[in-house]
């Protein structure tokens, strides 16, 4: 059997599975934070663990009043990554996956609970899943009511200051 170059290559970043699932890494370094928050405040007393798909924890913090954590991951970390919040006040865990090393913040909430379960449900936490739960759960108005680009009297439009 051949098999051509340019199929067999892979990414830099990429890691082959079993089952041909492909497996995204860090590059380098990359530091994760953010606060953690439940719909009316934030959380200052909690524990916050880091782990990967298959439940293995890579570090634990403890938040002691104070809602907000980092962590800061050695280059080659496989991800998703989940970041599962313990309040000390006994509250429902909070939990955020990071699908994806681009952003700069990931706040552990109720939103981002909600957005982990269902995307776990629809197969996985995996970056299309959770953009495509992310962008249903959120309700967009039928047409754009910003401000953006609108030339005209600003008391008028939309019926006007309210």
């Amino acid at each position: 059997m051949l098999i051509s170059d340019c199929e067999s290559k892979q990414e830099s970043n990429t890691l082959l599975m079993g089952q041909g699932k492909v497996q995204q890494r860090f590059e380098g370094a990359y530091t994760l934070k953010g606060i953690v928050s439940n719909d009316e405040h934030p959380i200052k007393n909690s524990r916050v663990e880091e782990t990967d798909l298959n439940g293995q924890v890579l570090a634990t913090i403890s938040l002691v009043d104070n809602a907000r954590y980092r962590f800061d991951l050695p280059a080659g970390t496989s991800y998703p990554v989940i970041l599962t919040a313990y309040p000390a006040s006994g509250e429902e865990q909070l939990r955020v996956v990071v699908a994806n090393p681009t952003p700069v913040n990931f706040d552990i909430t109720s939103l981002t609970t909600a957005i982990a379960e269902k995307a776990k449900q629809m197969g996985g936490y995996t970056k299309k899943n959770l953009q495509r739960v992310a962008f249903e759960g959120v309700a967009m108005p039928d047409r754009d009511r910003t401000q953006a680009g609108f030339c005209g009297d600003p008391t008028k439009q939309f019926g006007g200051w309210h």
